[in-house]
């Protein structure tokens, strides 16, 4: 895969566990791609000024110690480079889901991610896709409309 196709995947949650089960989950599923996490939405915010050179996909947990996951939602939109943000949440919560919408939430996930519920999620964005590798049968996130390398 290019460089220039390369989807980077945030994380933010006050967890550090969540950090490594968010991966690995993903990672034991086939779903290969560029992850940072990030305890504190402000060094998210921070990485994505320092780092923003293309699309990301950024998930946000409802509960981050002294912070406001809605005024995350809405303070990371310009960065994303045609990305979006969403919701990683450890339990399904209909009003909050509204609100997360109307903040600029693209999607809301219940943990645990899987291979199923990110394909779908991804499936809903505009700027990036998931292209399976025939040989492997591990996912890729690449640009939407980006030729394979």
């Amino acid at each position: 895969m290019s460089e220039s196709q390369s989807v980077s995947v945030i994380l933010v949650d006050d967890d550090p566990d969540e950090h490594f089960l968010f991966q690995a989950d993903l990672e034991d599923a086939g779903v290969r791609f560029s992850f940072a996490a990030f305890t504190r939405p402000e060094d998210a915010l921070a990485h994505l000024r320092d780092n923003g050179d293309g699309p990301a996909v950024v998930f946000t947990d409802l509960s981050l110690a002294g912070a406001n996951a809605l005024d995350f939602i809405v303070s990371v939109q310009p960065l994303l480079g045609g990305g979006a943000v969403g919701v990683y949440s450890g339990a399904r919560n209909p009003e909050m889901e509204a609100k997360c919408r109307d903040a600029g939430s693209s999607f809301y996930i219940v943990k645990p991610v899987t291979r199923e519920n990110f394909s779908g999620m991804i499936a809903g964005l505009g700027a990036v896709c998931l292209e399976e590798d025939r040989e492997t049968g591990e996912l890729h996130l690449r640009r939407a409309g980006s030729a394979a390398a």
